[in-house]
């Protein structure tokens, strides 16, 4: 049998494990190539400005000075984030996520850029209104776009420190500048201390933002890894198909035509009391892991799993009109199996019965809110058992009733009629076929 670990469904799961965090990397991927899109146009219309509009805004804040050395500021910046940009790529390609330390480090310096913009122009060119011009709008743009490192610790970080940095520059500003008067400030210094409170403000909005967006996310793959783990579980018994359509209907009852096997392993009981409790399981692995895969490929579900044999059904939840067929074809594949692994000494020498029937059941989970199992219902579940039971008074492996019989092609598997048999707890007679056995 198949290692868990080497089901493909364990592998989705430990896939998902990390896709939260790649997904996260993303994010920031997407944050800086953002950030370059729009100093690109910061830079663009900048220029446009100083070149074709306004040259009086030029003049204000030092004239062409002043400008070259804000587009310095601004090219350095993009820079910067191209060397992030491609940091970031690679951390994607080798799927690994980005640091928390490095998330804020890469925001004090991203804030220290403005606030290296606005100290310059104060101190060199004593021009304390440059507190309020353009450049220090950047850290709103910073608090904002802090939401897609989705930490919150990191927006609320980028809020305060853009507020220290806005409280110490303003500080420094009306201190310690002689600005000229028309370099003056039009509002006094306590209204500048407010939008520090501001930006605090913002980032704590961010921060919630930023911490609601994660907790959405970590719902969305909590979700779809507990939705893996239930097509982990099932696909240990049935097929990927079948087990998708178990989740998806979430076990709706219904009635349906479909097909039931029962499959017994003669003399199990006898082996069980000779050989010791490892030989036992070691047997029944051997012997169920084939026979589990095969009615998997035949889409089957594995319903029970008894000690001495397997109860099976094709049909459902799916539904399948070729249910019969897949049963038949199924139980054939499962006769050669066994036949084959006993012959090769790969299986104790064993020796099986099958029997099959067809018809309307009714199929759902039953149980309790603590406990569910899918389940079939009505006369052909019971029908199907005793009809395997048969196999020990016609010395037989494989029995089929007449309602299987009518649904397949058996090709060139011989098949004979034996007669009708009245079953125990069935009232009217049931037809028997005997498939034709392969020793």
């Amino acid at each position: 049998m198949k290692r868990r670990e080497d089901h493909p469904m364990f592998k989705r799961l430990q896939q998902l494990d990390s896709e939260l965090e790649l997904e996260e990397i993303k994010s920031e991927f997407q944050r800086s190539a953002l950030l370059i899109l729009l100093f690109f146009i910061i830079l663009v219309v900048a220029a446009i400005n100083f070149w074709t509009v306004d040259h009086n805004v030029a003049s204000f804040y030092g004239g062409s000075g002043s400008f070259g050395l804000i587009i310095s500021w601004i090219i350095a910046f993009l820079v910067y984030q191209f060397m992030i940009l491609f940091y970031l790529r690679s951390k994607i390609f080798q799927e690994q996520k980005a640091t928390t330390a490095f998330k804020f480090i890469h925001t004090v310096i991203e804030i220290s850029i403005p606030s290296a913009v606005i100290f310059y122009m104060m101190h060199n060119y004593q021009m304390l209104s440059f507190l309020e011009s353009p450049v220090s709008l950047v850290y709103f743009l910073f608090i904002i776009l802090s939401i897609l490192h989705v930490d919150y610790r990191v927006s609320l970080f980028t809020g305060v420190l853009a507020a220290l940095h806005y409280a110490a520059l303003t500080y420094y500003g009306f201190n310690y500048v002689n600005a000229p008067e028309q370099y003056q400030m039009a509002v006094p210094v306590n209204s500048h201390y407010i939008r520090t409170i501001i930006l605090i403000l913002c980032g704590s909005a961010a921060a919630y933002v930023s911490a609601d967006l994660k907790k959405r996310m970590k719902m969305a793959y909590d979700f779809r890894k507990e939705k893996s783990k239930l097509e982990l579980l099932f696909g240990q018994h049935v097929s990927k198909e079948v087990s998708k359509a178990l989740i998806e209907e979430k076990g709706a009852t219904k009635r349906l035509e479909a097909t039931v096997m029962f499959l017994d392993i003669r003399n199990f009981t006898h082996y069980a009391d000779s050989h010791s409790p490892d030989e036992v399981v070691n047997y029944q692995n051997h012997f169920f892991g084939p026979v589990i895969d095969i009615i998997n490929q035949h889409q089957g579900v594995v319903l029970q799993l008894l000690g001495d044999g397997v109860m099976a059904c094709f049909g459902t939840p799916v539904e399948n009109t070729l249910h019969a067929d897949m049963a038949f074809q199924a139980s054939i594949a499962i006769l050669k199996q066994v036949k084959t692994a006993s012959d090769s000494g790969q299986l104790h020498p064993t020796a099986i019965g099958i029997g099959l029937h067809s018809g309307p059941m009714v199929a759902g989970s039953i149980g309790n809110e603590h406990r569910k199992q899918f389940s079939i219902t009505g006369a052909p579940v019971i029908v199907a058992s005793r009809i395997e039971q048969l196999n020990k008074k016609y010395h037989s492996e494989f029995l089929i009733s007449g309602e299987v019989f009518q649904r397949i092609t058996p090709g060139k598997t011989s098949i004979r009629f034996l007669g009708e048999e009245l079953l125990k707890g069935i009232e009217k007679p049931v037809s028997i076929y005997q498939v034709g056995t392969l020793s």
